[in-house]
């Protein structure tokens, strides 16, 4: 029964797997970040091909089951590098790739050299290195049969860096958002986090399923079937958020052309900005926020209030930086702040009402945005300006008598 339950799984996940793959692949204009993701879930459904048909191998001959366990091996080391590679292109607004790339894929190409000697060896050296209880007869065997057991160890210490990888990644993210959105609780990914916590469960379940081969009492049916089901349900995960994923930093539409001698936003040094023109331009987005209110815009990008002055986004980013000293997001988010104590002191309005008003689009940030900018939570603000205007009434009928 659990060995069919883990064959099922494995089968789920290369189903998944190959669907997420070929629907990335068949998008119309598939970027660098689809193409990434479907390399990633194609390395995933070939990591499950052998578990997916342990009945079908079980009933050929053992040849035929070592060499499905090699020619598949490798792809166990390309999965964490991939889906780093996948993060690291959905995070940036480059279109570029990553430079020293190549000694991401060090381990794999180690466990693919691995992998063809093994494959090239005899047939009964093979079977006896994917056997459950290896007699080992000759030094070579030994030789090799260590080497497949470092190998294979290393792909445990690989799956924890690269969490690590990842997590310093988006946490940089997050505050790059701050430069294109004043809104940023949408566009930071969380579900990789979600995806983070299953990936150290799966990681924790086959770092104990190894140390029972090593004999330990730690390695047990259920852990197996665990890790099988924790295995599946990241799959799953992965490919139903992945393909629905779009890079952040990179604009909706083609309407933000880059003007001439532009360089990438953090190069102003070489702009063509002078600074009579990024002043005219500091007027201009000051006003868009006094005049026409866009901070109400929950959904407010660096792009849009770009079409909206007609300027380039690169130069609104100079300009932010260099002339009125603050992110797009601290920016437009503290004309929302002046705006929401303004309703908060003279209106009866809920706190709530106001959040929506001045252009939050949740409680929760409204809170940690407020209290940043006056130390103190709106409700306090609202009270202590209620007080105020108290004193002030009874000082002036005071005055009067």
């Amino acid at each position: 029964m659990e060995s069919i339950l883990i064959e099922m799984t494995a089968l789920g996940s290369v189903a998944i797997a190959t669907f997420g793959a070929l629907f990335c692949l068949m998008q119309t204009r598939p970027s660098r970040v689809r193409r990434s993701f479907a390399i990633f879930l194609a390395a995933i459904a070939v990591n499950n091909l052998p578990e997916s048909f342990t009945q079908v191998l079980a009933s050929l001959p053992s040849s035929y089951t070592s060499v499905a366990g090699v020619v598949t091996w490798p792809s166990s080391f390309l999965l964490a590098p991939l889906f780093w590679l996948y993060v690291l292109f959905l995070t940036s607004a480059e279109d570029q790739t990553p430079t020293r790339l190549i000694r991401h894929f060090a381990l794999p190409a180690a466990s693919l050299a691995v992998a063809i000697v093994v494959l090239f060896s005899p047939a009964s050296l093979r079977d006896t290195l994917f056997s459950n209880d290896p007699e080992l007869n000759s030094e070579w065997a030994i030789t090799l049969a260590s080497i497949v057991a470092l190998v294979q160890l290393a792909v445990l210490p690989q799956i924890a860096l690269y969490l690590v990888l990842i997590l310093r990644r988006l946490s940089r993210f997050r505050l790059k958002l701050r430069d294109y959105y004043s809104s940023t609780e949408k566009h930071e990914l969380r579900w990789i986090y979600i995806i983070g916590v299953l990936g150290f469960s799966f990681w924790l379940a086959t770092t104990l399923l190894s140390l029972g081969a090593l004999g330990f009492e730690a390695a047990t049916s259920s852990i197996t079937v665990l890790g099988s089901l924790v295995g599946f349900a990241l799959v799953s995960a992965l490919t139903l958020w992945g393909i629905r994923q779009r890079p952040p930093l990179a604009p909706d539409h083609d309407d933000d052309p880059a003007p001439p001698n532009a360089q990438p936003a953090g190069k102003y040094e070489k702009s063509a900005l002078s600074s009579e023109a990024s002043e005219r331009l500091s007027r201009k987005l000051r006003k868009a926020m006094e005049v026409d209110h866009l901070h109400r815009d929950a959904n407010l990008s660096l792009w849009a209030l770009a079409k909206h002055i007609g300027a380039s986004s690169n130069y609104i980013s100079q300009t932010l930086n260099e002339v009125i000293g603050e992110s797009f997001f601290d920016f437009v988010n503290s004309y929302r702040i002046a705006e929401a104590k303004s309703l908060l002191s003279t209106t009866d309005d809920s706190v709530l009402n106001i959040t929506y008003d001045v252009g939050f689009n949740a409680r929760s940030s409204f809170y940690n945005a407020f209290k940043k900018h006056t130390g103190q939570t709106p409700t306090s603000y609202r009270k202590k300006m209620s007080q105020r205007d108290g004193m002030d009434d009874i000082k002036g009928q005071l005055n009067d008598t």
